[in-house]
This record gives structure tokens, C-alpha cells and sequence, in this order.
């Protein structure tokens, strides 16, 4: 039996952001806040011996398919920037800016390297900085100094998901921190053939749900028709594919600005172990809106 609404939100919202335990530690841009980041790794083995001697260890043949996974793992690996700053998912799009020169000096690194910004929040429950995240690709366009106060700014949308993998390390002058991070947009994930159906079935009432969530948003005087059209541009199009469904479906219920008809999803949702555990987060937290809304049960 798949879950909805309070129940399963709490669930999932505490389950998906226990995973997001500590070895980073690493300050914000400023300098002037430490935070500390947790990771949980698993570890591929290919060899065995006795006692910790490497010279002692006996290799284990490799197959071609675990050739394929190793390098695939090494092609999704990157070295980009690293802000804190607030919980994004793919299609969000952020404005944010600094008059520190050190921000200056990153974003200089990013147009003339060519990456994107590694952007991550912080985790609700414990305040520490999260390490999953989404990427940001920065063009020149988008760069922007507000002559009167110096203010250099950046309008970015959210692309790709990463995950933190070690410590992050200042750059060569000190300004800013970089770090290795997988992209985990097309890591191979976990679903059995029952989880597959219900993922599915869960995906299919989306449509419906969000349509009822958008009368509930109307109704309560929390937006207007103009401003929830308005909402729906700025991430695109209902996706077909059930992961990216619910993706775009958090991205609604959490945009940027803010709505505050919804509980914070965006960390658990990028801790999320496969499309089963995001479109049930997605529809659970829409249906725990809609009750929100219509005044059935408050969440805050």
C-alpha cells in the first residue's frame, strides 16, 4: 500500500535527510560561518589479501560491464565551486550576489575555466550544510555590477544534480572553495518491479493533483491565476519521465520566491534514492498542500 500525505511527508522529509550526515567541513563564502557537512560512501572492492599490506592483496578480475560502471563513475566526476546558499533543484532559477571581492574572484574563475557553480543548502533539521546539490552554469550575460553599490550579481538556473564526494579545498588564492563532485543525474539506481508500478501510478495523477492544488492556491488568495502561470514558465513543461516529474512537481510546491504553502521538500528531495522515493515524496507533499489549503489538516 503506497502512503499519502502527513504521514508519509514527515516520513520521507526525516528519512531522506538522516542519510545527510559529517566529514566535510568547510566555511561559507564570507569566511565568517563554519558548517559542517556529513556523507555516507559505500566502498567498491577489487582486491583481498591478509592484513592492510596492498602488496599482499589479490586482484579480482573485473568484467567488462564493471569496467563500463568504473568509467562512467569517472566521467561523472567534476571540479567545480562550491556556494551555500539555499536549496535549488533542476529548472530553479536564482538570482544572488556579493560585494565580497572573493565572490568576484569566483565567478571570474567560472567564466574563464568554463564550469558551472556547485550550489547546496542547508539541511532543516540540523542546520549543517547539505551535500547534495544542483549545478549552476554561469554565462557572461547573466553576470551583472550594480554601478551604485559595486554589488556583482548572478542570474542562474538550476541543471544537474551532484553529490560531494570528500573535502572541499580553497582555490589558489584563497577566495573560494572547489570541490570533486559526481553528477548523479544518470547513476544507476535501485527499483524493483513493484516499486516501478506504484512509481507509475503515482506519476499518472500528478496532472490531476496539480490542478486541484492550483484551485486550492487560488481559492486560499495565496496567488493569483496570472502568478501561478507565471510559475509554471519559469520551470517549464510537465515531464513525461516519473523521476523528473517529481522533481518538477517539488519545484512548483517550493519555488523560489517562496510560497509558503508547502513544507520544505527540495533537501529530501535530492537525497532521494530512486524515482519511487521521489514521486512518492512529490505526491505526498502536494496532497499534504492541498489539505494545508482547503484548511483539512495545517502543516504550519
Amino acid at each position: 500500500m503506497v502512503l499519502t500525505g502527513w504521514t508519509t511527508i514527515t516520513a520521507y522529509l526525516a528519512f531522506s535527510l538522516s542519510a545527510l550526515s559529517v566529514t566535510l567541513a568547510f566555511p561559507l563564502l564570507s569566511g565568517r560561518v563554519r558548517r559542517s557537512v556529513v556523507r555516507n560512501t559505500g566502498v567498491l572492492g577489487y582486491s583481498r589479501g591478509n592484513g592492510d599490506d596492498d602488496s599482499s592483496a589479490e586482484r579480482l578480475p573485473l568484467s567488462d560491464s564493471d569496467m563500463k560502471r568504473l568509467s562512467d563513475l569517472r566521467s561523472r566526476h567534476e571540479v567545480i565551486p562550491i556556494m551555500i546558499l539555499d536549496s535549488m533543484l533542476p529548472g530553479q532559477r536564482l538570482q544572488f550576489g556579493s560585494e565580497d571581492p572573493k565572490f568576484e574572484k569566483m565567478v571570474e574563475f567560472v567564466l574563464q575555466e568554463d564550469v558551472e557553480i556547485g550550489m547546496i543548502g542547508m539541511n532543516p533539521y540540523t542546520g549543517k550544510p547539505l551535500n547534495m546539490g544542483v549545478t549552476l552554469p554561469v554565462q557572461s550575460q547573466s553576470v551583472n555590477r550594480d554601478p551604485r553599490s559595486d554589488m556583482l550579481t548572478i542570474s542562474a538556473q538550476g541543471q544537474r544534480r551532484f553529490e560531494v564526494q570528500g573535502e572541499p579545498w580553497k582555490d589558489d588564492t584563497g577566495s573560494f572553495y572547489l570541490a570533486d563532485v559526481e553528477i548523479v543525474e544518470h547513476r544507476i539506481e535501485e527499483l524493483t518491479e513493484d516499486q516501478r508500478k506504484a512509481a507509475e501510478h503515482l506519476s499518472s495523477i500528478v496532472p490531476e493533483k496539480v490542478e486541484e492544488w492550483c484551485e486550492c492556491v487560488i481559492t486560499a488568495g495565496k496567488s493569483d491565476l496570472e502568478g501561478i502561470k507565471m510559475r509554471m514558465m519559469s520551470i517549464g513543461p510537465m515531464p513525461e519521465d516519473v523521476g523528473e516529474r517529481a522533481i518538477w512537481l517539488a519545484s512548483l510546491l517550493n519555488p523560489l520566491p517562496p510560497l509558503g504553502v508547502c513544507l520544505e521538500i527540495r533537501p529530501a528531495m535530492l537525497a532521494c534514492r530512486n524515482d519511487f522515493d521521489r514521486i512518492q515524496l512529490a505526491t505526498s507533499a502536494v496532497q499534504s498542500s492541498i489539505d494545508h489549503l482547503s484548511g483539512k489538516r495545517k502543516l504550519f
